[in-house]
């Protein structure tokens, strides 16, 4: 099989022929996910719209449970040097289109992939990108075996259900997102206090080279998970223009690590 160009480099041109007034995520999502976009959002193939913006004020948790395509960008996803997030409700990346996920990967296309010696069921849409990661792990672990243990044994890929406390569908039911060894990783429900983590950069960057966002990144942390994301990460689909009150220096996308997979 044709091995696949690295996530960042697979966004066709086409946002610049789309119509100009066509915001950046929206062309972003039409050519990630191949999904009908306008200037008003995004059409699905069974019809369902998914507004750009739908004008309202929302709490954090209305956010989450009924987003509009910019709440999904907002705030923007950070990359970089791994810092402890102390803005509460700061989760960028939590709020997902369950409607578009569920479209784009629906349950007829899980495969088997190699990863760190172990075998995942995740959606084959995907399966490039968690081989990359694996490769870039496969380096990171032979350099520096001691940190095996933050990431195996792994918690899970595929798996069917709701997030926890909530009526909304996990990452996990489509495929695209991982869990690794839960023993030394930190999760906000275990622990009450500050955030906290004990992952390395490297291993950090290996998922964000390849289009994952990171649950370290988010105020509700979830340190062990890892979600197929790459309009997030991109820089070319961050909003243009603040939303919402958030400051015009906070829109914005820090590029991906450019370190070449090992």
């Amino acid at each position: 099989m044709h091995d696949p160009m690295p996530w960042d480099a697979l966004l066709l041109p086409l946002v610049l022929l789309l119509p100009a007034a066509l915001p950046a995520p929206l062309g972003c999502l039409h050519d990630y996910y191949g999904v009908h976009v306008d200037a008003a959002g995004v059409t699905l193939v069974d019809g369902t719209r998914l507004p750009y913006d739908d004008g309202r004020d929302k709490s954090f948790a209305e956010r989450l449970a009924h987003p509009d395509v910019l709440d999904t960008f907002t705030p923007p996803y950070p990359t970089g040097p791994i810092t402890p997030v102390t803005t509460p409700d700061a989760d960028p990346g939590r709020a997902r289109l369950d409607a578009l996920l569920a479209t784009v990967y629906p349950r007829a296309g899980l495969v088997h992939v190699p990863f760190v010696g172990t075998t995942i069921v995740v959606h084959a849409r995907v399966a490039p990108a968690f081989a990359r990661v694996a490769a870039r792990l496969d380096a990171i672990l032979a350099r520096e075996p001691h940190l095996r243990r933050l990431v195996l044994p792994l918690g899970g890929t595929l798996n069917v259900r709701s997030v926890a406390g909530t009526d909304r569908q996990s990452a996990h039911s489509w495929g695209i997102a991982i869990d690794l060894n839960p023993a030394p990783s930190h999760y906000w429900r275990w622990d009450k206090s500050a955030w906290r983590n004990q992952l390395p950069q490297s291993i950090v960057d290996a998922f964000e080279a390849e289009g994952f966002i990171w649950g370290g990144r988010w105020a509700h942390f979830d340190t062990m998970h890892f979600e197929y994301r790459p309009e997030l990460i991109d820089p070319r689909c961050r909003p243009p223009s603040a939303k919402r009150g958030e400051s015009a220096d906070t829109a914005r996308i820090t590029p991906p690590p450019s370190t070449p997979a090992p």
